[in-house]
C-alpha cells in the first residue's frame, strides 16, 4: 500500500514514476528495512514498473506512428518516370 504522501500511480509521469521506483530500491537494498515495510514497498514498486513499462510502450507506437505518417504513401511517380525513360 502506497504511503499517506505519495499519488496515485496513476498521476505521475514517467520521470516521476522512475524517481520513486529508484528510491524505493535503495529503500529495498538497505537490510534494515522492517518486513511489513517491505512488502508494502515492492508492491508499490510494482505498481511504478507498470506505469513506466506502459508509458514506454504507448510512446513506441506513436514514434512508429509518426514515423510511418512521414513516409511516402505511393510510388507512382518514379514508376511514372521509369515509363517515361523506357519510351525515349
Amino acid at each position: 500500500m502506497p504511503e499517506p504522501s505519495s499519488p496515485d500511480v496513476a498521476e505521475l509521469g514517467y520521470g516521476e514514476a522512475l524517481t520513486e521506483l529508484e528510491a524505493i530500491l535503495d529503500e529495498i537494498e538497505d537490510d534494515s528495512v522492517d518486513v511489513d515495510v517491505l512488502a508494502a514497498r515492492v508492491k508499490r514498486a510494482a505498481e511504478l514498473l507498470r506505469l513506466c513499462r506502459d508509458k514506454i510502450t504507448s510512446a513506441r507506437i506513436e514514434v512508429t506512428q509518426i514515423v510511418a505518417d512521414l513516409a511516402p504513401t505511393t510510388t507512382a511517380p518514379a514508376a511514372e518516370e521509369d515509363t517515361t525513360e523506357s519510351g525515349e
